[in-house]
This record gives C-alpha cells, structure tokens and sequence, in this order.
C-alpha cells in the first residue's frame, strides 16, 4: 500500500489548494452547513489546506489516533470560537473527506487492478482517521461548551457558593443569612418604632430574599414571607396611624420576587445538570 500511499499523498500536497477551494465552495453553499454561509472564502479555504498539507503526517504514523487528535482538537477550537455548531463542523468535515475522494484528477490516476486494490486499502486508512477525527471534534466540543458554561455561570456559581473545595458552606449560608435577617429586624425596629416612619430602607430586603432563592430555591421563599411579616407585624405595633397598603404591597412583592429567582435557579440547575450528563 506505500507506493499508492505515497502517490496519493503526493496528489493531495499537489492539489490541496485546488481541493480546498472546490470544498469551500460547497460548503459555503450546503444547506446543511448554513454556518458557513457567510463566512469568506479566505476565512473557511486555510481550514481545508491545513488538513490535506498535514495528511501525509496523519496517513503514516504508527499511532493515528493520537497524532490526529492534536490536529482534530485544533479543528474544533477554531470552528467553536468560529461558532459554529457541532453538526455543522463534522459534516463540513465530511464534506472535506468526500471532495478528497471525488477529485476528477484523482479518480483518472489508478487503472490496474493492483492500483484498484492499494487505494480500497488506502480508503480504508483514510476513513479510520476520519472517524478518529469524528469522535475526537466530538469530543472536544463538549469540554469547550461545558467550560464555556462553566465561565458564563460563574457569577452564579460564585453566589450560591457550592464549591466543593472550599468545604461545608451550608453552616455558613445558614450563619449569613441569620445575621442579615437579624440586620433586617433591627433596621424594621429602628425606622417603625424609634423613628416612626415608613420609608424605603425596606429595599435592603432584596438582598437576603434573592440569596436565599438562589441558596435554598424554592425553600428560601420562606425568608420572604419572613420579612413581609415582619413589616406587616411591626407595622401593626409601632405605625397604626399609617395605612398599611404600601407594607401590604411590598410584603407580596418580597414573595413574587423570592419566587421568581427560585424558579431562575432551579431551570439554571436542570441546565448544568444536562451539560454535565452530555459531557460526562
């Protein structure tokens, strides 16, 4: 198979600039790579190149599927941060393998049997590596989109405070929050009853509602009603001559708002939950 090996390789290194604009066309223009679509013939030609100058590396080496995985791995870098969706970039590759194949020059080039013979064992070689390459772009996808989950959810990760590495966080949540709600009725008491007004310091309130629904979810609504009784109650004792609408009011938004953060945090959990289940 060497002689054949070589003589195609030798057609690949030739033709590879050929190749590569005829593949660029198709799937530029495939309705199943839309992706590519926009994208310039200067920006998707070098994607082709790369791999048909690099084939001869791939074809002989004694592991191919450890050489192709450093090439294959570039692959998908390049076409993640291109944004391009997984599908799309394997049936580009696909697409690559079949413009190799199909070259007019290439097809003309074998006439014996023999010839016949070497290049079936050539294809069989050759589509080994694609399908190395199938799983490893595969493969690299999901780590790309489970760190790039992770780096979007890290403001969110950093609020709930699950870092396995950094210990038990349950004893300190649970020491947080009583402290803020102890701040809470301290402020509720000063402002009703030692000063005798009803203003706005009832805003602080947003803050333990929203770490408790994104600590506890739907368990740490139990703060909001907390704090929309603590206002109604005090209220009550210390600003009877003040109507209690504005208390009711902001007592039921404490709950939607509680709520509607549980709700937020328990889909943003199902979402990392799935991310960990397709890249694990």
């Amino acid at each position: 198979m060497k002689a054949y090996a070589t003589k195609l390789i030798d057609f690949i290194e030739t033709k590879s600039e050929e190749m590569a604009r005829q593949w660029a066309a198709d799937v530029r223009k495939n309705p199943r790579t839309p992706s590519y679509h926009v994208m310039t013939e200067e920006k998707v030609i070098p994607q082709a190149i790369f791999f048909y100058t690099h084939f001869r590396q791939m074809f002989f080496t004694k592991n191919p599927y450890d050489t192709a995985k450093g090439f294959f791995a570039r692959y998908a870098e390049e076409r993640f941060r291109d944004k391009i969706p997984l599908q799309e970039a394997l049936y580009a590759l696909i697409l690559m393998r079949r413009h190799l194949w199909l070259y007019a020059e290439f097809r003309t080039a074998y006439e014996t049997s023999v010839d016949l013979h070497q290049m079936a064992e050539g294809l069989n070689r050759t589509i080994l590596m694609f399908d190395y390459a199938m799983y490893q772009i595969t493969e690299k996808y999901q780590e790309l989109i489970a760190r790039d989950v992770d780096r979007k959810l890290g403001a969110i990760k950093t609020l709930r405070m699950e870092d396995p590495a950094s210990g038990n966080k349950g004893v300190f949540k649970a020491g947080l929050m009583g402290v803020m709600l102890l701040a809470a009725c301290v402020l509720t008491y000063y402002y009703h009853a030692t000063l005798g007004v009803d203003v706005i310091f009832t805003h602080l309130f947003y803050i333990p509602i929203i770490l408790a629904a994104i600590w506890w979810r739907r368990a740490g609504i139990i703060v909001a009603v907390f704090l929309g009784l603590l206002i109604l109650a005090s209220h009550a004792l210390f600003l009877r001559d003040i109507p209690y609408t504005s208390d009711i009011i902001r007592g039921v938004i404490f709950v939607l708002t509680a709520f509607v953060v549980a709700r937020m945090a328990e889909s943003l959990k199902k979402v990392e939950d799935l991310f960990k289940t397709l890249t694990t």
